[in-house]
């Protein structure tokens, strides 16, 4: 048995570089963020699965096949040590009313139904609000990569350098 559970990551923000008013169409655009290989790699074996939660509309805007989306997120699993576990995807926009487009829970609650997840002895980590939300109200503790506090956050690390000492410290 793993110490934790679950270890929930968003995509763009946490692993790779969020290309601002845009998105990584291509494996071209993966920039994987300093720190993410060695947090994965020293927090692997403290979790049952590492499973990334990701918005990514731009499959809804027609920009990006979901095969190619598919190829992208192979591709940034590899870069980053093949930790990975499984992505989780929602392709909507957000006027499609789903319930997988963060900040609803659809996606940790698939997730939940596909591993059998203990929501209380998981970790997400978000770089927006909106990935912190659906955590929090699920009983998930939530490790948050910004500038700025949020009541959401039980942690906050200003960069992803930072992430293995805040999550050394979480419980």
């Amino acid at each position: 048995m793993k110490k934790y559970d679950t270890l929930f990551l968003d995509r763009d923000g946490v692993l790779n570089k969020k290309i601002e008013a845009g998105y990584v169409l291509d494996i071209c655009d993966i920039e994987v963020l300093p720190g993410v290989v060695y947090f994965l790699s020293r927090v692997r074996n403290l979790f049952n699965q590492i499973i990334v939660v990701t918005n990514q509309r731009c499959v809804g805007r027609g920009m990006l096949t979901m095969d190619r989306l598919e190829m992208i997120n192979r591709t940034l699993n590899q870069l980053t040590g093949s930790h990975i576990d499984h992505f989780l995807v929602c392709p909507h926009l957000n006027n499609d009313m789903c319930e997988c487009r963060k900040p609803k829970d659809g996606l940790f609650r698939k997730a939940g139904d596909i591993y059998n997840i203990d929501f209380s002895n998981s970790v997400l980590v978000g770089d927006s609000e909106s990935d912190l939300i659906p955590a929090k109200e699920l009983g998930i503790k939530t490790i948050y990569i910004s500038g700025y506090e949020s009541k959401y956050a039980d942690k906050r690390v200003s960069s992803t350098l930072h992430l293995l000492s805040a999550f050394n410290n979480l419980y």
